[in-house]
């Protein structure tokens, strides 16, 4: 029957319709809505709260994942309490990508039929991805987080939104936008100077209260808006995800939709930490979500500090202490200059590394093209890799490089390279630096 249904696209997106209408307290377990009330409360309790919540996960691995049980840590379940949970953590080795592929059934919880788990893979970016499992209880767990962020601005279930991401990929030759139940989905393959006037209009027609977009993909869209004077009325909020946020996208869509809320995040993607984005005096900063789990730092050997998070309500797949790789300090439960992987770093002339993000492209160059990427096959010089629009010529060109001479000459030789055979990965996302060095 569901088969059925989900063949048929108009039955398909009726049957979202109404379920998105139906009360979530019928079907959604006790724990989405406490999370929600902890939200709520200001983190009253919040350190008895988590206490509990790692006490709990700390034993539940020792005792049912083979990873843990494994190894020697000198202590036994019966020895983690409430009052020394954070105590005991800290005898638990920092695992990473690394750990978890060559160890990939032994993270899965004995407790759980793996067949009936939900399963992803993150994108890896950096590398193969690895493999998650999950229950659906632990989906919606997770959910009951931005569900309660997003309800601030007015969102729910059957709220009229937009999605530019993985599950609106095509080919390139069938139509960009498609509809589920209340949710219009675009390509982000499609984002481009052929279909793009198409697509405002579509979203123009259907009248959306929310985005919910990788980065990239909306600042396609807001750099179309601008450069045409156009508007769409009554959003309400702008939500960000999958891909790093940047100030470019944040001050663009601050100039386009005015005073639109805008949310975005750090972490999920192996789901071991969460922290909301603050955009504030033109720097960005990412405050940790106590309720979801615990953030901490380790020091590379670089000296950069890692961030290293754990994940309260994984319990069919914790993983404990695990290292993202990414860069932030973190302070007071808040994250500064989050500068993302040390895969993304560029090496400048005098050996110093930065992170490739820095290197941001201004209005003038996202008017000629349509893809940017920052590329680096050996230390102190970069190529600027750009998809050219129609609209790109030499003239052009000069202008792009003389500007980011002028601007990092001094660190790195600059080259710029056009290449039509720039393509977004297989969800849709850009890779906006790739790093050759090894």
């Amino acid at each position: 029957m569901k088969n059925a249904i989900k063949e048929n696209n108009d039955l398909y997106c009726l049957a979202v319709k109404a379920k998105n209408r139906i009360p979530r307290k019928l079907y959604y377990p006790k724990d989405y809505f406490k999370i929600k009330r902890m939200l709520d409360s200001n983190n009253l309790n919040i350190d008895e709260f988590r206490n509990e919540r790692l006490c709990n996960l700390l034993k539940e691995a020792l005792e049912y994942v083979p990873y843990y049980k494994k190894l020697n840590l000198g202590i036994l379940s019966e020895d983690i309490t409430e009052e020394n949970a954070f105590e005991m953590l800290q005898k638990f080795p920092y695992i990473d990508k690394k750990t978890v592929i060559e160890n990939a059934d032994d993270f899965v919880n004995i407790k759980f039929n793996k067949d009936k788990l939900i399963h992803n893979k993150t994108s890896g970016s950096t590398g193969p991805g690895i493999d998650l499992w999950r229950t659906r209880r632990e989906e919606l767990l997770e959910k009951s987080f931005f569900d309660y962020k997003w309800g601030k601005l007015g969102y729910k279930d059957n709220s009229k939104i937009v999605r530019m991401a993985v599950e609106g990929i095509k080919k390139d030759n069938e139509y960009p936008c498609s509809y589920v139940g209340d949710k219009m989905i675009i390509c982000p393959n499609h984002l481009n100077y052929k279909c793009i006037d198409e697509i405002f209009n579509k979203i123009k027609e259907f009248k959306p209260a929310f985005f919910h977009c990788y980065p990239s993909s909306f600042q396609y869209l807001l750099q179309y808006m601008k450069e045409n004077n156009l508007n769409l009325d009554n959003v309400q909020g702008i939500f960000l995800a999958s891909e790093a946020v940047n100030k470019d996208v944040l001050n663009l869509s601050q100039l386009v939709f005015k005073n639109v809320p805008i949310i975005f995040h750090y972490g999920l993607s192996e789901r071991s930490n969460l922290a909301w984005g603050i955009f504030q005096n033109n720097e960005i900063c990412y405050k940790c979500d106590d309720i979801y789990g615990y953030s901490e730092n380790i020091i590379n050997e670089d000296g950069l500090p890692e961030i290293v998070g754990t994940s309260y309500w994984n319990y069919a797949m914790p993983l404990i202490r695990y290292n993202t790789h990414d860069i932030g300090k973190i302070e007071n439960g808040i994250i500064s200059n989050l500068q993302g992987r040390v895969e993304e770093f560029l090496i400048t002339k005098h050996g110093d590394k930065i992170h490739g993000i820095n290197i941001d492209m201004d209005d003038y160059t996202w008017k000629y093209v349509d893809i940017v990427q920052i590329v680096q096959n050996e230390p102190g010089k970069i190529e600027i890799h750009v998809k050219p629009k129609d609209s790109f010529n030499l003239d052009v060109k000069e202008k792009i490089l003389k500007s980011k001479r002028a601007e990092w000459g001094n660190m790195f030789d600059i080259l710029l390279v056009i290449d039509n055979r720039i393509s977004k990965t297989k969800s849709g996302k850009v890779r906006y630096i790739i790093n050759n060095i090894r």
